[in-house]
């Protein structure tokens, strides 16, 4: 298979795939899961190589030398790129699990808090006297942190909603009651297993209650129809124009690549306030009505079912 081919072929799907990750993170990511396809590294262990780019990140914020804040930029970017590989890696061998999916989400969080957290480290190292200036800096770097967490997890929940009405046999949508159950199944093995899983459950309940308020009439999963083509076709005509926004502004992989790049021209601040400022007025100006107005078209058109508690 060409390049090029098996390239296409290791994506998710277009419709969902955010433009910052097809374009640049991905392609490079591609190259690693290449490489590593013959060989016994496993979709896991690229997970955990993410996580390590994800904690020299932290600590070139937090360790002032010349240059810290481009080498942690740098080691942000390449956190994203692993991230993706392993993904990408496990669908090319067709290996995907869900423990996979959960150890994914843990490197999710980690880069997170060492790519925004230490950011806003960074500024306050810069601004910090006088002291309720430092005071300032900080309250506003956590509400940037909230609300990005709020914007990521958003696209992940919609992007799943997606993939589950327009995929045949996804299983990566889950409420928190199936993976509780599954959980209490099969409790975990072993210190990863147990601090994955409950971590995958509190990102899980905690994105359904924020998801409550920003799209009160959206259903759970378990509720959704079975899948059939003609549903598929009717949610893909409505809800596409709606997930290329999504997919473009509020993604992981865009919010890694944002924080990289300022940090390479050392405008961390610059990035934290644009951030919460014009995406969150976007968010919650613009985003938030429209799409409680398409599902509530998707419930008049009988294509996804009214929530029920």
């Amino acid at each position: 298979m060409g390049f090029w081919a098996g390239y296409w072929s290791s994506l998710k799907s277009r419709d969902i795939e955010e433009p910052i990750d097809v374009w640049v993170h991905r392609p490079l990511a591609y190259l690693i899961a290449r490489a590593a396809f013959p060989t016994p590294v496993s979709p896991n262990f690229i997970t955990l190589v993410s996580i390590v780019f994800g904690i020299a990140t932290g600590v070139c914020f937090l360790w002032p030398f010349p240059y810290h804040v481009q080498l942690g930029g740098f080691f942000l970017f390449w956190s994203a790129v692993w991230d993706c590989a392993d993904g990408q890696l496990a669908r090319m061998r067709g290996t995907a699990s869900p423990f996979g999916r959960m150890l994914d989400g843990v490197a999710d969080l980690v880069v997170s808090i060492c790519g925004m957290g230490g950011a806003v480290v960074v500024l306050f190292q810069e601004h910090h006297d006088p002291w309720w200036v430092g005071v300032i800096v900080v309250l506003l770097g956590v509400a940037t942190i909230y609300t990005g967490s709020s914007h990521t997890a958003t696209y992940d929940m919609y992007k799943n909603v997606y993939l589950r009405m327009t995929k045949p046999g996804y299983q990566e949508a889950e409420d928190w009651s199936a993976a509780k159950a599954r959980h209490d199944a099969e409790p975990p093995q072993g210190v990863v297993g147990r601090v994955a899983w409950y971590l995958y459950l509190f990102y899980l309940k905690e994105q359904r209650a924020r998801l409550v308020r920003f799209d009160p009439e959206l259903a759970n999963y378990s509720q959704f129809p079975p899948y059939s083509d003609e549903l598929a076709a009717r949610y893909r005509e409505m809800a596409l124009p709606m997930m290329k926004l999504w997919r473009g502004w509020f993604g992981f992989g865009s919010l890694v690549f944002s924080v990289s790049l300022f940090c390479w021209f050392d405008l961390v601040g610059v990035y934290l306030v644009l951030r919460l400022l014009g995406l969150n007025a976007f968010y919650f100006f613009y985003m938030r009505p429209r799409q409680r107005r398409l599902t509530r078209a998707l419930i008049d058109a009988e294509i996804l079912p009214a929530r029920a508690d």
